[in-house]
C-alpha cells in the first residue's frame, strides 16, 4: 500500500510538471496515469533482479520517533567481498528523476565491481518532495542528520559478509554532495565524490575527495571548490556548460528560481572519473 501511494505521488508530480496547462478530461488523465504506471513498473522490474530494498535502524530519532532508514542495495554477481558506494540524493529527495539518476550511477558502479547502496534519508522522515530545499535551516539540519545516516549505513554494510568494510565510498548530489563534503572532512570513508555541492559545507578533507561542478550553476556556484588548491587527495573537475543537477535527466528549466538541467557528456565523464578516483584510493 505504501509503495502504491509513493507511485501515485510520483505520477502526480510528473503530470503536474509536464502538463499543468493542458485541459484534459478525466478519462484522458486516467489513461495517462495507466500508461506511465506501466512504464515505471517495467523500469522497476528491469532493475529488480540486481537490487533489493533494505532497511536498518537510524541511530538518532526523528522528532522523537525511532525510524528505519531505507536503501536500495545492489552488487556484482558472484561471491566474495566487494567495495561499496553509498549514494545520496539532493534536497528534493528521491523523486522519479533523481532516483533514476542514482540508479544509473549505481548500475555503473556495479558494472565496475562495486556494490551500491542508494540511501533514502527523506522518505522515512516524510519530508520528501522539496521540503528541505525551501529553508537554509532545513538544509543545514539535513547535513547533520544525513552524516549520521551514512555512518549508520556504513555500520550496516560492514555487518554484511559480502561487503569489504575497508572500502566504503560515498557519492552525493547537491545537499547530498554537501553531506559528502562533511564525510570527507570527518574521515572514516575510503574516498568521497561530491556532485555540485555547497562548498561551504566543510573545509579540508581527511578522506580523498573529488568534486564535480558546473559553470552554469547559479544555485551553488562552485567557486570555493574550484579555486581550492588541488592535491593527491583533492580533485576538482569543472564542466563549463553544465548547470546544477547536470546528471539528472530533466529538461533545462528553473527550479525554485535556479537553473537546472541534464548534460550527458558531463554525466558520462564524471561517472568515469569517480570510479577511477575510487579505485585509485582503494585499500
Amino acid at each position: 500500500m505504501i509503495g502504491c501511494q509513493m507511485l501515485l505521488t510520483q505520477l502526480a508530480a510528473i503530470y503536474e510538471h509536464n502538463f499543468p496547462k493542458i485541459p484534459v478530461s478525466s478519462t484522458m488523465r486516467t489513461l495517462f496515469f495507466l500508461m506511465l504506471s506501466a512504464v515505471l513498473f517495467t523500469a522497476t522490474a528491469a532493475d529488480s533482479h540486481a537490487a533489493q530494498v533494505v532497511k536498518f535502524e537510524a541511530s538518532s530519532k526523528w522528532r522523537g520517533q525511532i525510524i528505519n532508514l531505507v536503501g536500495q542495495f545492489s552488487r556484482p554477481r558472484g561471491s566474495g567481498k566487494v567495495p561499496v558506494v553509498i549514494l545520496l540524493h539532493g534536497c528534493g529527495g528521491l523523486g522519479f528523476a533523481v532516483r533514476s539518476s542514482l540508479n544509473a550511477h549505481a548500475r555503473h558502479a556495479v558494472r565496475n565491481g562495486f556494490a551500491a547502496l542508494v540511501l533514502d534519508s527523506f522518505g522515512p522522515r516524510r519530508i520528501a518532495g522539496g521540503w528541505v530545499c525551501k529553508g537554509l535551516n532545513r538544509l543545514a539540519d539535513a547535513r547533520s542528520y544525513r552524516l549520521r545516516d551514512i555512518r549508520d549505513a556504513a555500520k550496516w554494510l560492514k555487518s554484511r559478509p559480502d561487503v569489504d568494510g575497508r572500502n566504503i565510498f560515498v557519492m552525493g548530489q547537491s545537499n547530498g554532495g554537501s553531506v559528502a563534503l562533511r564525510a570527507a572532512a570527518a574521515g572514516g570513508f575510503r574516498a568521497v565524490a561530491a556532485y555540485y555541492p555547497w562548498c561551504g559545507a566543510a573545509s579540508g578533507n581527511r578522506a580523498p575527495l573529488i568534486v564535480f561542478g558546473g559553470g552554469l550553476d547559479d544555485w551553488v556556484p562552485p567557486d570555493a571548490c574550484k579555486h581550492r588548491r588541488q592535491t593527491a587527495k583533492y580533485r576538482y573537475v569543472h564542466y563549463a556548460d553544465a548547470a546544477h543537477s547536470f546528471d539528472v535527466r530533466s529538461g533545462r528549466k528553473r527550479y525554485l528560481g535556479y537553473r537546472i538541467g541534464y548534460n550527458g557528456a558531463a554525466t558520462a565523464d564524471s561517472r568515469s572519473r569517480m570510479i577511477s578516483f575510487f579505485r585509485q584510493h582503494m585499500r
